[in-house]
């Protein structure tokens, strides 16, 4: 796999050359400081664009063109990741050797359409895609609490620290939903194409100068040129440790629990933490598992996850009802004996296979590819092969080291109860 970056001046293009997919893929990333005031916008945004272009003007006609185009497909993701806002824009087209000559071209001329020609009108987006999106949405954001285990990972983020980017709802807000009209929903896109951070990629057999000369010509962005922000968010420092029940009609317990991570070094975080996390619950082979799940029946499922960009581990379990604080007690002993090396050699041979079966995956993914090299781009970590042989490289001893930076934050149980709001 060839990599090399280009600064086009308002974005950077990456192109990934391999030979190991029939299609290319191409992400257009655009990115700005993550405010709340925001979050909404970009999701309705995100999900007016997908619905058509002044080219296309039904969605009808946009499923019809990409049919045409041997079933391209074009999606989009937002997410907050550290202290940015995120939307991905992707395109992934079968290469023209198994099409014909210019699919590819076409395809981009499409991608090109849904992203710089949105239905608009009199500055304004299209009323009828407004409205339908505008319903859409509102009834995802009013029907949260159905989904127990998001909205008890939104509560226990929000327990941790409101105040704090890490809060944020993704989904986004109803009460901001209200205030979106299709006048000022054009203006925030307009302020995204003219003002955000661009990185696109393209990944796939592909000629570099060709590719070069092909994204200059079918995208003309002209974004203000401005100093990125730090994309890792600060340390949230523990005081005491916050325990929060809220109860909800369920059969099970829905468990959050909050690790707040401190003074790690870029090495520690990139490499001695995902150990670190495997062992504690990232997968079958993990504590949380076997000493939660397995061993005392306490859970339907358990898991951690590393935020690194938020500096916090999340752990996360559907739990018998009412047995939410013993499952609580459990974890903090993991916690402790990890933090006082009481690690065997084999679970840390184990969560290095774990790690690089999981590489393995990264490299079968054309997305999870460019994900990694997105990383490199916004973080400065090591590319995928690095990465594996100095993974293997940790030793017990820095991950005991780590250890020692986790601390619990909160504990949010979302417990579960009958009609009559009894236990």
């Amino acid at each position: 796999m060839d990599y090399v970056k280009k600064d086009l001046g308002a974005y950077n293009l990456h192109i990934i050359k391999t030979n190991l997919y029939k299609t290319i893929t191409v992400k257009i990333f655009f990115r700005e400081e993550a405010l709340k005031e925001n979050i909404t916008k970009r999701n309705f945004l995100s999900r007016m664009m997908m619905l058509g272009s002044n080219d296309y003007k039904t969605k009808v006609e946009l499923t019809k063109a990409e049919q045409d185009l041997y079933a391209v497909n074009i999606s989009s993701t937002n997410r907050r990741i550290g202290n940015y806002l995120d939307t991905g824009i992707s395109l992934k087209v079968l290469h023209d050797k198994y099409t014909e000559e210019g699919n590819f071209e076409k395809s981009l001329d499409l991608l090109d359409s849904i992203i710089f020609n949105p239905k608009v009108t009199n500055n304004a987006f299209d009323e009828v895609d407004f409205n339908t999106v505008y319903e859409e949405y509102k009834a995802d954001l009013s029907s949260l609490v159905e989904n127990k285990m998001t909205y008890a990972l939104i509560k226990g983020l929000e327990a941790t620290d409101n105040k704090s980017v890490i809060s944020y709802r993704g989904i986004g807000y109803l009460e901001d939903l209200e205030k979106i009209t299709k006048e000022n929903l054009y203006d925030y896109y307009k302020n995204v194409i003219s003002h955000n951070f661009v990185d696109i990629f393209v990944l796939g057999d592909v000629d570099e100068e060709k590719i070069t000369n092909i994204i200059r010509e079918k995208f003309k962005i002209n974004t203000f040129k401005k100093k990125p922000i730090k994309a890792l968010v600060e340390p949230l420092k523990v005081s005491r440790v916050k325990t929060i029940k809220e109860k909800v009609e369920a059969e099970q317990d829905n468990l959050i629990i909050t690790l707040s991570l401190n003074n790690l070094t870029d090495y520690e975080r990139n490499y001695p933490l995902s150990l670190y996390n495997a062992i504690l619950g990232g997968g079958s082979e993990s504590l949380l598992f076997s000493e939660v799940r397995e061993k005392n029946s306490l859970a339907y499922y358990v898991s951690s996850t590393p935020n690194k960009l938020d500096n916090l581990i999340i752990i996360r379990g559907g739990i018998t009802k009412d047995k939410s604080m013993d499952a609580v007690n459990i974890i903090k002993k993991i916690l402790k004996d990890l933090e006082t090396g009481k690690i065997d050699d084999d679970r840390v041979e184990k969560a290095k296979e774990y790690y690089t079966s999981a590489i393995d995956d990264i490299i079968e993914s054309p997305f999870q590819i460019i994900e990694s090299y997105y990383m490199i781009e916004l973080l400065g970590v090591d590319d995928i092969e690095t990465k594996r042989k100095k993974m293997l490289k940790v030793t017990k001893e820095e991950i005991i080291a780590l250890a020692k930076k986790v601390k619990i934050n909160t504990i949010y149980i979302l417990e579960g109860s009958d009609d009559n709001g009894e236990n």
